[in-house]
């Protein structure tokens, strides 16, 4: 067998680390902060509609196999223009959210860099993305095996402790109104941003068989593992007079080593986000055609034309974080809305595509129920959303 080849294992750990990424870092205690124990809800719904989602692009990712991922289903449905859309939809995403990605795991590493900018912090955590980036992906496969597999016992552990050491369970529910709701779920959506991107390596494994059973396996732990950790902060004994920080699951277990250990566990996690999304991209522009240059692929099938052009567009991105034109929130708000976009696109391609039956009918469901979350979307950003839709739409009849 060709030992650049993933498996399941392998390609599982290509997987998880990179979903679980900088959003269990983020979200749990984030959501938490913001409308308390009624995150259970948010969090509950979010899980299931992420686990039907990562059902669906995984059966398009094998009906369709390629670098250029689900948008060979897209083009297959639906013609070459919305392919491109799609595509660009997703490419946009990807200009803002591995940034954001980068700002994230600078700010775990600031206590110990005080005089370095979180920038530029970001910037050196980059390069050693892009370094393993040239890496080839059988190898990478396994090296996220092992860090996901640490990460996920880590979080397992840790959030069982809590609830085993619970003396009552007991929950007090807040009253939130539908746009807190709505708004919840699109901070939440961060947490399944990544299925997407799967389908860019459909190549690089076995056979079907694999992706089917890799896509199973990671959404299970996943969603275990975000299940622990929001069951343990709502009913784990924390300090109730101020905001909750996730170093405080792990102390229990981990003691004066946690913020370390937290700290580390951060940065891995996010350069395997990184890992995923940019590797995933760049094979996906590669794919398209655009230029020569960005076409262009090393002797180890590097796209390293596509990459070299995302890796330019984020230190510019990051020139403008330090400039504070962009800030954090701006850089998730963008890319979740972009990547909504981008998966309603994918929905529509499964429910032309799939057979009756429960999958095609997950697919309905979903689509509509993205639309919505999409709506409380910041207004430019749907706007550019509206405009390139429209854009192709009328292209598409000329």
């Amino acid at each position: 067998m060709n030992q650049t080849k993933l498996n399941t294992f392998t390609l599982s750990g290509l997987i998880i680390g990179p979903i679980l990424g900088s959003g269990v870092i983020l979200l749990p205690a984030l959501l938490y902060n913001m409308i308390g124990n009624a995150s259970i809800f948010t969090w509950g719904t979010i899980l299931i509609l992420g686990f039907l989602f990562a059902l669906i692009f995984g059966k398009l990712s094998i009906l369709f196999p390629g670098d250029g991922g689900v948008s060979l289903a897209t083009k297959e449905a639906m013609g070459k223009k919305y392919q491109i859309l799609t595509s660009f939809y997703l490419i946009c995403a990807v200009f803002f959210g591995p940034v954001a990605v980068l700002i994230i795991a600078a700010k775990f590493l600031m206590p110990y860099f005080p005089d370095i900018s979180i920038e530029l912090l970001g910037f050196f955590i980059y390069i050693i993305t892009y370094l393993a980036l040239l890496i080839r992906i059988g190898f990478l496969g396994k090296l996220m095996l092992i860090v996901s597999s640490a990460i996920t016992i880590i979080f397992f552990l840790s959030s069982i402790f809590i609830l085993l050491n619970v003396e009552e369970f007991s929950l007090n529910i807040p009253n939130i109104s539908i746009k807190e709701y709505g708004y919840s779920l699109l901070i939440v959506f961060w947490s399944i941003v990544g299925w997407e991107v799967i389908g860019n390596y459909s190549q690089d494994v076995d056979d079907t068989k694999t992706l089917t059973n890799a896509v199973k396996i990671s959404a299970i732990i996943i969603s275990t593992v975000y299940i622990l950790i929001v069951l343990a902060i709502c009913f784990g004994e924390f300090p109730k007079n101020e905001e909750f920080k996730l170093v405080w699951l792990i102390i229990p277990i981990f003691g004066n080593s946690s913020n370390f250990i937290l700290a580390s566990v951060s940065v891995i996690l996010c350069i395997g986000t990184l890992i995923l999304f940019v590797g995933g991209v760049s094979r996906l522009i590669s794919s398209l055609n655009l230029t020569k240059y960005t076409s262009t692929i090393t002797t180890k099938k590097v796209p390293i034309g596509a990459l070299n052009s995302l890796s330019i567009l984020y230190v510019i991105t990051l020139v403008l974080v330090y400039m504070g034109y962009l800030t954090l929130d701006n850089l998730v708000a963008f890319s979740d809305a972009f990547f909504i976009s981008n998966a309603l696109i994918g929905l529509i391609t499964a429910i032309i595509l799939f057979e009756k039956g429960f999958l095609r009918n997950s697919a309905i469901l979903l689509a509509f129920l993205f639309f919505i979350i999409l709506l409380f979307s910041n207004i430019f950003i749907l706007s550019v959303i509206i405009a390139l839709f429209i854009y192709t739409y009328f292209k598409k009849r000329a």
